[in-house]
């Protein structure tokens, strides 16, 4: 059996005791996930305003016949960030499981609890937010289960990313068939680079800011480049070749996802795999939207493989009968 316990926005936080645990069950976690690459979530991490947490409970049952508390111990943590701008309405759902209580039905009996009605005045269990998105990093075979469990709540397949790594050796030509000519890529040293670079990253839809730490590379003006790319060497995520470093994200203004072929993507690919390369990192690794076509198709091009595939679910109904609300 679970109990559960909304947070909602304008409380005043976890109780000193509560948020100690939480703590160790996120250390767990980010310990557990880390070589499979899953998403580490952090009470620090940089959150919308609004954000509501919920923290579930395992109780103590003795007819289970498995291993169980003596009291009630934490078991997940779930956070709803509402989005801002055109997104204004929408959810977005971060949720870790304790590693010593998966496979044991958790999430299915919460879901069970709260329901995912979104027609409340108030919102998702007096959230405010009247549709929600939710990552399944690895395409995880329990988020298409639970998916198609509760699919009466209007859940669907909104987007798909792949994952995407490729060896690196030094003094290997990342690109050996280049031609000469092409977009000229350089390292971003003045501040007007950064914040247009910034702008461009706000434009593709990111949320947050860069990585503060990230290395910047530019292509075309200072004051209005034509594509960035964000680097991070010491990203660290394992793979079979040692620890790769990672490409955070790689944007372009006004980009075509129709075409293929795009000499700014590749050479910004190019550009930051080389740095990669040159800082030592055994692997190079990069997310992109299985969609956007150029980026698939340079980086696929390039040599880069296919590791994970990431899959965006979206829920959407208008169902208005209430079943909880916050407390």
């Amino acid at each position: 059996m679970i109990d559960f316990e909304w947070y909602p926005a304008d409380g005043e936080g976890f109780p000193p005791e509560v948020e100690a645990e939480l703590r160790e069950m996120l250390r767990e976690a980010a310990e557990a996930d880390a070589e499979a690459g899953f998403p580490q979530l952090s009470l620090d991490d940089d959150t919308e305003p609004g954000t509501t947490q919920l923290l579930v409970w395992l109780l103590p049952d003795e007819r289970s016949g498995r291993n169980v508390p003596l009291a009630p111990s934490l078991a997940a943590y779930l956070r709803v960030e509402p989005l801002q701008g055109e997104d204004a309405g929408i959810g977005e759902i971060s949720y870790v499981v304790r590693p010593d209580y998966r496979s044991r039905g958790i999430t299915t009996l919460l879901v069970e609890k709260i329901g995912l009605e979104l027609g409340q005045p108030d919102g998702w269990c007096g959230t405010g937010v009247r549709a929600l998105k939710v990552w399944a990093r690895g395409n995880h075979p329990a988020a298409l289960r639970m998916s198609l469990r509760f699919r009466r709540y209007g859940i669907r397949t909104a987007l798909r990313r792949w994952q995407l790594v490729i060896p690196l050796r030094a003094g290997r030509e990342i690109d050996p068939g280049a031609e000469p000519g092409g977009p000229q890529v350089r390292e971003a040293t003045g501040t007007a680079e950064h914040v247009a670079a910034a702008e461009l990253w706000t434009a593709s839809g990111r949320r947050h800011q860069p990585p503060a730490d990230a290395e910047l590379l530019v292509s075309g003006p200072a004051k209005a480049p034509d594509g960035a790319v964000w680097i991070d060497p010491g990203s660290g995520e394992p793979t079979e070749w040692g620890a790769a470093g990672r490409l955070v994200a790689l944007v372009t203004r006004g980009g075509d996802r129709e075409h293929e072929d795009d000499p700014l993507v590749r050479a910004l690919l190019v550009a930051g795999l080389e740095r990669l390369r040159d800082a030592g990192v055994r692997a190079g690794m990069i997310t992109v939207d299985a969609q956007d076509r150029p980026q698939v198709h340079e980086a696929r091009s390039l040599g880069l493989m296919h590791d994970q595939t990431d899959v965006q679910y979206t829920v959407t109904n208008t169902a208005t009968e209430p079943r909880w609300a916050l407390r």
